[in-house]
């Protein structure tokens, strides 16, 4: 049986694993670093990056502005323990892109299908990601033809740092500080 501790360190972990996501997506950088501890090692394709973390947050500084949208979807995640410090979490990823004309993958969409293979570390009471390898099983570029963005709202996706998600909220016990009427 799990304890509540536990429980407890699996939330946490999870949720380092979406605020990432949503960094991504809203091309958020300080939210992508805040899930990494200061000395951590990522290990993404040699095409994209290997190496520090800070390292990583600079190449995806630059990269993920060139996309017109992208979103991350977070499938099955497995968290082992290796004692109460340390997690590996394999959470598997599908990822859509599309490319801007200056990207490689100029007014394309691509589909990521993935897997993260994290090492998180428990340091003061916090679960953050020590170490990431992208374990990548295949993508996918859509036909031009099949896409279409005609609905009004299909572009609100908020990249540019107003998207109602962002708004701040006040924690579990604090008094509310969200609008009434989110989303």
């Amino acid at each position: 049986m799990k304890t509540l501790e536990e429980l407890s360190a699996r939330a946490e972990i999870h949720d380092v694993l979406l605020r990432y996501c949503r960094g991504l997506d809203r091309v958020d950088m300080e939210l992508v670093r805040s899930a990494f501890w200061p000395d951590a090692w990522v290990q993404f394709p040699e095409s994209l990056h290997q190496g520090s973390v800070d390292g990583f947050v600079a190449f995806l500084s630059g990269e993920m502005p060139r996309f017109v949208r992208t979103m991350h979807l977070l499938g099955n995640s497995l968290v082992e323990f290796d004692g109460p410090t340390i997690a590996h979490v394999e959470t598997y990823l599908n990822a859509d892109h599309q490319g801007t004309a200056v990207h490689q993958w100029a007014n394309e969409n691509v589909k990521l299908w993935a897997r993260y293979l994290d090492r998180f570390e428990q340091r003061d009471g916090v679960w953050l990601i020590a170490r990431r390898a992208l374990a990548t099983g295949w993508m996918y570029r859509y036909p031009e033809e099949g896409w279409f963005d005609d609905h009004p709202d299909a572009s609100a996706s908020g990249r540019d740092g107003h998207d109602p998600a962002l708004e701040r909220v006040a924690g579990f016990e604090a008094n509310p500080v969200a609008r009434k009427e989110w989303p």
